[in-house]
This record gives structure tokens, sequence and C-alpha cells, in this order.
């Protein structure tokens, strides 16, 4: 069994429809994977998904709903892989740096904020933005590897937190994302 997370405010600017989209694809062919979200509807941003959509969506088996968790570690300890998938305009993403720092694999996209986080097929894989078909092909290479594998991924990504997100290089990543965000 593998085990999936994506922690964020729940939007479908931060690909919630393609978490959900992918996780109903691979639950067909694998149901021992469980796709699990953490966060909270944010009904002040225009994107964010209604209740009675999520509820659909975790009725349906797709997904479980962790909710809003004060304690998100306790939750990533336990996951084989981070997955975030968002096209929203993220700093660098917090969430990501965390998985990383606790040993966990990450799936993310090929923005500004997400990219940085990510050596793809070394701490784990990028996929495109707004593509439900890359995020299936992303999580399907993860499903392939190996519990040494996974275990290599993981510490791979607790050496490239301590490496490159120590605060004062992360101070760096955020100058470093504005100043290409801002070019034309």
């Amino acid at each position: 069994m593998r085990k999936f997370l994506m922690i964020s405010r729940l939007l479908y600017d931060k690909g919630y429809r393609q978490y959900v989209d992918a996780a109903r694809t691979i639950r067909e062919r694998r149901p021992d994977c469980v796709f699990y979200i953490a966060g909270d509807i944010d009904e002040s941003y225009p994107k964010h998904v209604p209740r009675e959509v999520l509820e659909k969506d975790v009725e349906s088996g797709a997904i479980e709903c962790l909710g809003c968790q004060q304690d998100i570690g306790r939750f990533i300890q336990d996951m084989d892989c981070i997955v975030l998938p968002s096209y929203y305009s993220e700093g660098l993403s917090r969430v990501l740096m965390e998985a990383l720092a606790m040993k966990k694999p990450v799936i993310t996209t090929d923005i500004p904020g997400c990219r940085e986080t990510v050596d793809d097929g070394i701490n784990g894989f990028v996929c495109e933005p707004g593509s439900t078909g890359s995020l299936i092909t992303a999580i399907e290479k993860l499903l392939r590897l190996g519990d040494k594998e996974l275990k290599e991924m993981g510490e791979k990504g607790r050496k490239k937190a301590e490496e490159q997100f120590d605060i004062r290089n992360v101070i760096k990543i955020y100058h470093d994302i504005v100043d290409r965000h801002d070019r034309p």
C-alpha cells in the first residue's frame, strides 16, 4: 500500500481537481493506494473548492479528507509521498520543504516555488501544471519504486533540504524566484 498526501488550502489553483482525478484513476488500477488531502476550504478565494464538491469526492472514495490539522508533521511522517500539483503563484513551498526535511519524496509541478524543491527522479518527480495526465505519470513512476528506492529518494530529499533550504538559502531562492517572475 502507498499513501499520498496533498497539504493545501482547498483551491482549484492548488491542483485540487488534478489530484482528485489522478487519485481516482490510480485507485482504479491500484485500490491499495490511498490519497489524503489536508487543508481547509478558503471561501474568500474565488476559485475555492465548494464543500459539496469535496464531500462528493470523499464519498466516491477517490480521496480521504483530513481537514485542517495543527500537527501536520505526524501525518507527513505516515505518508509515502507528499503531492502538491499547484499552478497557483507559490512562493517557495513550505509544505514541500517540510516534506523533504522529513525524508519524504515529493511530486509537484514545474512552476516557480515548487520546482526548486525537486530534482526530478532524484528526490521526487515534477509534473506539468494543470495536467492530470502528467500527474498520473509522476505517481506511476513513484509506484514503480521499491521500498529501498523510496527510502533513498527520501534521504536525498533530506540532504537537499539541509544543503539548500537553510534560512539564508531560502531567502536567496525567494529573491531568485521574484527576479525570474518579474522578467518579461
